[in-house]
């Protein structure tokens, strides 16, 4: 069978116009609505999920097949489709079954028609045969034939072809009728609906308010409660609403307890009763009773007139203290405070709402002010007995605010001057300004924050400033990063781009002592936006004045100048963590800038006849004159947000989109000071070679050299790597386009594109790789050493370029072949650990014992048997477990007994079974679910779809023929533990029960064609251990039950820490060397054993031989397993200086004329000897063999004639360094230096790059991307390293950098001065056009 789908299309079926009048006006629209909306865009995904959901899915993904084609898919198409399948004759039913079987629509064969039939688990019919009889294909008029004749099943089309078939209808005419959550609440309580709705919408306010967490917990209610009522008192208080003892109130508690204060006597004695008795046994105890009477008396005031007979008894029951209540005057003052409570602080209206209004607020006058609360401020005419909404506005000075700006803060508008507190306005707190609000009114809500003052703690009324915040639209940030894949086309770019247009969204008003970063954070708390993904700019004042607000100090608004109606600009970090703002303002600064990095014709480059072009030469001072006209005339807004960097080599690099990876790598290679000092000294422009064909033309050294000239020019805070990245995307497609990268990938890419543009030789000669055989390992080295530098000599092998030792070993006869192969990076692997951790969640029978949350650190050669035994140890009392994969709420798989555990990469549900024998017990699992009605939909049963949630849940039942009473005890008795339900409910009200499939969403007993996702439990209901049960929630129920498996937190066990503190635990750099270096087995087919002439498992190890000056390392924290790509997060230590002796390979020692002679040096005999006895001491060579030398110069034939050859070469300065790994006295090891780190955050779906460097002034500065700013040694080593860059100790610029006999005089100066100064006089490009 195909797999391009038929050739015939569904309209070939059905034509339109007969699908169209098979439909009523009302279905045609509903069907064309929902294409709009479902099938938007029309993936497969949408199809068979969405649109096709009920369907079996390999008849839908078939179907989806045969619409696509090689087009998108249309609505006709999809209406005749949805019209065969519903008000279709049999005979085009039919014939849509034949186009999903046919090749090309017109013909099948026996082996399509089966396949079809199989991939939908359908028995081929016996006479299947009979199609094919004639020949090997059959038309549609034979296949009809047949199926009329035999009859046979067709599965799906079996339930399509029936005329009782419930595949009928396209729209659900009737609306199902059902009570709402907010009805059942009020039947529950004294409360109408309206009521109840008001209740929540109050609650779910205070909760924001004062909740710390999500959670109404007893610190929010103590919140609302100080400073009037104590915290023990809080404490009682929050006792008697937390029905269920979780630490929280939900609404349905709340609601619940509010309505037995306010129902009567009886019912208050029993909210009282329940405050106090801690610990439930249905008694107050004499420690009770006594808490109870202080309580009562400080808050009635009345502990002195207390009596014998008018207090309660110790161990007193429920009955006599209602008995109690009824007769005690202390009582009826505190049923009063607790009624006012119920008013005021949860919002529920009373009848005579002034006077209560009126008695809270004496209340608070009588209390101190606390610092730091919110106050709000209302107009005193209010108070002076006119019942309407509070009338704010007067007290208010008059600003014009857009309406569509939004006020974001509580402190809302300035004061006029000259108001007096308690004679025109009064001072209200936050819950009696929120019932004020609720009950009456209000135009304006005015919050003040109390503060210490030396009179003491006042509401300061005046101090709020105004903030202007604007934003850039969305869509202007979409179209330029959409305009930044046209980039090579400028013109066409900034046509598509528009200047950022700033709109005024948000005002906001804030102290003068507020800081930058809280305002920051609260702008981020409100916005839903990371604050790392948010920047402030200062946009009043002139436009060149317009700077970015730094948040790295404590500064106030009013240390940063800002005052009352300042503009800020609020710029939202781009998904591809670019800056809005610069992407724009990059396209416009280049707009007329004519690229010569391309051979581009006149006639590509659109220049017509009479162009005008403007040829623009560099100033002196390196500055381009049309930038600096700009700067002075139009106030160019890219020039005013990159003002000049303080500190040479401070400079920042714009977000070009997910460029981040290419910005940190640029940074660290900048930061390098010898390939630096030789850009800037222009020593490029004397070694470009623009002849290699495996190089880029000198392209890529000539952007690199532009780039580290403007990085170190000391004009920008940050600059726009275009060029250089166009040029990268240019010659490496895969870092084209704007997705995440990997930056050690970047690196690796640039050094070898900047090696073989300024590779010293022009002509590679052939070199042949010898075996090393019994050879000793110096001479092999030095061969392949001799063979890599005779084809690569440039400055980047001078600086990075070092030598591995790799040794192969046949497992079956020890054959050994040894390789010395050059790196420019080296890639040490993280130490895995022989451990892993396995996430438990154990859910018990009891669901009083909720879920307990462990971390197990097992060998990760072990099975789920170990973890079955480390859980017996854990809880002793549990026999049994089922281990399961949960997704969305549904068992994805069980999960086996001998599972390896190196295959969970996820976490595992482990379900207590019934059971103390060595066999559990028969059981079925349950699951949580409710229906969900959808208004897009294309078949009528989809109108009302299930929704599983939540965790589901373990129940011991008998095999066969089960009790159906018993099945309901026991789901009853676990839904009364986990959800604190009246033992007494009526199970009918809340809930039905039905046995489903795997899934949770199909019925267990019904075929698909019955559309039944679950029969009701029945008397003759079979049950067994693999059967699954559903709870089906009433809709007025499902919000209390989700509301609370939401706040229902699980409990984390110790284990859980200790895996933490153990997967924490930070690795040292010496344990990547010596795990990059640890011997390794290779597996058959990788290797071919040269002796036993097959290929063979062999045994790997590498080892370093020759380090370079400058040694990059990286550190793999990416690897694929399991088919996913992970991060491994571990912290490595690494130092800031580095002896990586230890790690090299012991050799023998060899002449330093062997040697000598590889070299392609001009350097005569003295000068060698010299250089070796000051570096290294003569002591450790041989000095017959140094004398042995000939003064002759040794000239490597491949190098060019023109230009002389270097001072000296990477050979020389290695060897003298390292010896090829011997190691020298202890004072002239090689020591490295760290410079530079390139870290990664966050994970590899979402992850950013940013890099330390160390600036030739002794100070570390942090990059990421256009922010630089300083930063410390400390932070520095405490960041997860990605790729260090280490600088052997005590370099000589002089003996690393090449000289020439012909350069100019202006680059021969001392490269300790450019190191200082980073700035060099210039003679490369001098002019561009325009």
């Amino acid at each position: 069978m195909g797999n391009t789908g038929s050739c015939i299309r569904i309209s070939d079926i059905l034509s339109y116009e007969v699908a169209r009048s098979r439909l009523t006006s009302k279905e045609y629209e509903h069907l064309e609505l929902s294409f709009s909306q479902i099938l938007s865009p029309p993936t497969k995904q949408n199809f068979v999920n969405r649109a096709f959901l009920g369907f079996p899915q390999p008849f839908s993904e078939r179907l989806y097949q045969v619409l696509v084609k090689e087009t998108p898919m249309s609505f006709p198409d999809l209406m005749c489709c949805v019209v065969v399948i519903l008000k279709g004759t049999d005979q085009e039913k039919l014939h849509l079954l034949f186009c999903l079987a046919s090749s090309d629509g017109h013909k099948i064969n026996e082996e399509d028609l089966t396949k079809l039939l199989t991939d939908w688990d359908i028995k081929t019919p016996d006479d299947i045969s009979f199609l094919f009889t004639v020949s090997e294909t059959c038309t549609f008029p034979h296949f009809l034939k047949w199926y009329r004749k035999f009859r046979p099943p067709l599965g799906v089309y079996d339930w399509i072809l029936k005329e009782d078939s419930k595949l009928k209808g396209i729209l659900c005419l009737g609306k199902p009728t059902f009570m709402t959550y907010h009805q059942f609440l009020a039947e529950q309580a004294s409360f109408t609906e309206t009521q109840v709705m008001a209740i929540e919408k109050h609650y779910v306010r205070l909760r924001k308010q004062f909740s710390q967490s999500k959670r109404f917990d007893l610190d929010a209610l103590y919140n609302c409660l100080h400073p009037l009522y104590s915290y023990e008192f809080a404490k009682h208080f929050f006792y008697a609403f937390d029905l269920n003892n979780d630490g929280n109130i939900d609404s349905r508690e709340l609601i619940i307890g509010l309505s037995m204060i306010l129902e009567g006597a009886e019912s208050f004695s029993k909210f009282v009763y329940s405050m106090f008795d801690v610990d439930e046994d249905g008694l107050l105890s004499k420690e009770e009773v006594e808490t109870f009477i202080r309580l009562l008396g400080s808050f009635c005031m009345v502990s002195d007139s207390l009596k014998t007979n008018d207090a309660p008894q110790e161990n007193m029951p429920i009955s006599d203290f209602i008995a109690w209540c009824s007769t005690s005057v202390s009582m009826y003052k505190f049923h009063t405070h607790l009624k006012n409570i119920v008013y005021i602080v949860f919002g529920v209206k009373p009848d005579l709402t002034f006077n209560i209004i009126r008695q809270w607020m004496e209340m608070e006058c009588e209390m101190k002010l606390v610092a730091g609360k919110a106050y709000y401020i209302a107009n005193n005419d209010w108070f002076k007995g006119t019942e309407g909404p509070v009338q704010n506005e007067p007290l208010l000075e008059n600003e014009i605010i857009p309406k569509n700006a939004v006020v974001v803060t509580m402190e809302n508008g300035v004061l006029r001057k000259g108001l007096l507190h308690g004679v025109d306005y009064q001072i209200l707190s936050s819950v009696l300004w929120f019932t004020l609000e609720d009950w009456y009114g209000a135009d304006k809500a005015i919050c003040r924050r109390a503060k210490f003052l030396p009179a003491g703690v006042v509401v300061d009324v005046m101090v709020p400033v105004r903030l202007n915040f604007y934003r850039t639209p969305s869509t202007n940030t979409r179209i330029a990063v959409e305009a930044l894949n046209k980039i090579h086309n400028m013109e066409e770019a900034v046509n598509a781009v528009s200047l950022p247009k700033h709109v005024l969204t948000y005002v906001g008003y804030f102290y003068l002592d507020d800081t930058l970063k809280s305002v920051i954070q609260f702008l981020s708390r409100t916005l839903k936006l990371g604050w790392e993904d948010l920047r402030l700019w200062n946009l009043s004042g002139p436009m060149a004045h317009q700077k970015l607000l730094d948040d790295s100090d404590d500064k106030t608004l009013e240390m940063l100048n800002l005052k009352h109606s300042s503009n800020i600009l609020i710029e939202v970090r781009n998904n591809d963590m670019s800056w809005p703002e610069e992407v724009v303002n990059i396209i416009h600064h280049n707009q007329k800038l004519l690229d010569d990095s391309d051979d581009k014709t006149l006639e590509m480059l659109n220049l017509k006849h009479s162009s005008n072009i403007l040829i623009e030469v560099r100033n002196n001072d390196m500055s381009w004159p049309e930038e600096v006209v700009n700067i002075i005339h139009h106030n160019q807004k890219l020039d005013r947000k990159t003002p000049t960097a303080k500190v040479n080599g401070a400079t920042g690099l714009n977000n070009l989109g997910n460029t981040c990876f290419m910005n940190s790598s640029i940074q660290c290679l900048s930061n390098t000071k010898p390939l630096t000092v030789y850009f800037l000294k222009e020593l490029h422009l004397h070694e470009l070679n623009q002849d290699n064909p495996d190089a880029f033309k000198g392209l890529l050294a000539l952007r690199y050299a532009d780039l580290i000239k403007s990085l170190w020019d000391n004009s920008h805070r940050a600059i726009a790597p275009l060029k250089i990245r166009w040029t990268i995307a240019k010659f490496a497609n895969q870092f084209n386009g704007f997705g995440q990268q990997d930056a050690q990938e970047l690196l690796a890419f640039m050094l070898d594109g900047l090696h073989e543009d300024l590779n010293r030789v022009t002509v590679k000669p052939y070199t042949q790789v010898k075996d090393s055989g019994d050879r000793h390992d110096s001479e092999v080295a030095e061969e392949f050493w001799n063979n890599h530098v005779s084809r690569n000599r440039s400055i980047i092998v001078d600086l990075f370029h070092g030598q591995l030792k790799s040794t192969l070993r046949c497992v079956q006869c020890g054959f050994t072949s040894v390789r010395f192969d050059p790196f420019s990076l080296l890639s040490l692997p993280l130490p895995e650990n022989e451990n892993v951790v396995v996430e438990v969640l154990v859910v018990r029978l009891d669901p009083a014992n909720g879920i307990t949350h462990y971390c197990l650190w097992l060998n990760n050669e072990y099975t789920m048997k170990n973890v079955y035994k480390k859980l017996r140890e854990k809880i002793p009392e549990v026999m049994h477990y089922l281990f399961v994969e949960l997704e969305n709420s549904v068992v994805k798989r069980i999960v086996s007994i001998d599972e390896p555990l190196k295959n969970i990469t996820f976490s595992i549900h482990a379900f207590e079974l019934p059971g103390n024998g060595s066999k559990a017990e028969p059981y079925v699992l349950v699951y949580n679910r409710h229906y969900v009605t959808v208004e897009k939909y294309f078949f009528e049963w989809q109108h009302r779809l299930v929704q599983l949630f939540g965790v589901p849940f373990i129940i011991p039942v008998k095999d066969g023929p089960t009790d159906i009473n018993i099945i309901k005890q026991n789901i009853k008795a676990c839904l009364i533990g986990k959800y604190c339900f009246d033992p007494d409910f009526a199970e009918d009200l809340l809930f039905t029960i039905n046995k489903v499939k795997q899934n949770g969403r199909e019925c267990a007993n019904c075929s698909w064609g019955e559309l039944c996702s679950g029969c009701r439990l029945s008397e003759s209901t079979s049950l067994s251990t693999f059967s699954y049960l559903t709870v089906d929630w009433k809709s007025a129920v499902v919000h209390l039950i989700r509301q609370y498996d939401d706040d229902v937190p699980v409990v984390e066990d110790d284990s859980v820490q200790e895996a933490k503190c153990r997967q924490s635990q930070p690795v040292d750099l010496s344990a990547c060397l010596q795990s990059f270096t640890k011997e390794e087995e290779i597996g058959e087919g990788e290797w071919y054993c040269e002796k036993c002439g097959t290929h063979r498992n062999a045994y790997k190890k590498l080892d370093i031989w020759r380090l370079p000056p400058i040694l990059i390392i990286h550190l793999k924290r990416f690897s694929l397993q399991n088919g996913k790509w992970q991060k491994c997060k571990r912290k490595v230590i690494f130092p800031d200086s580095f002896d990586p002796t230890p790690f090299l390979v012991q050799s023998n020692r060899i002449s330093l004329a062997q040697r000598l002679r590889t070299e392609s040096v001009t350097y005569p005999r003295t000068v060698l000897v010299e250089r070796v006895k000051s570096t290294v001491g003569c002591d450790e060579y041989d000095t017959l063999s140094i004398n042995s030398v000939d003064d002759e110069e040794v000239v490597n034939s491949n190098n060019r004639n023109p230009l002389p050859h270097p001072k000296n070469s990477v050979s020389y300065i290695m060897d003298s360094m390292t010896m090829m790994g011997q190691k020298k006295k202890n004072d002239d090891r090689p020591l490295y230096d760290l410079y530079a780190v390139t870290a990664h955050t966050g994970h590899i779906g979402h992850g950013h790059y940013v890099s330390f460097s160390l600036n030739p002034n002794k100070q570390w500065y942090y990059y990421n991307d256009s922010l630089v700013k300083k930063t410390t040694k400390k932070r520095v080593l405490s960041e997860p390293p990605y790729m260090l860059f280490y600088e052997r100790r005590n370099l000589k610029l002089d003996d690393l950098l090449p000289s020439f006999q012909n350069a100019d005089e202006s680059f021969d100066f001392d490269a300790s001065v450019i190191m200082s100064r980073m700035n060099v006089s210039n003679r490369g490009k001098s002019c561009r056009v325009q």
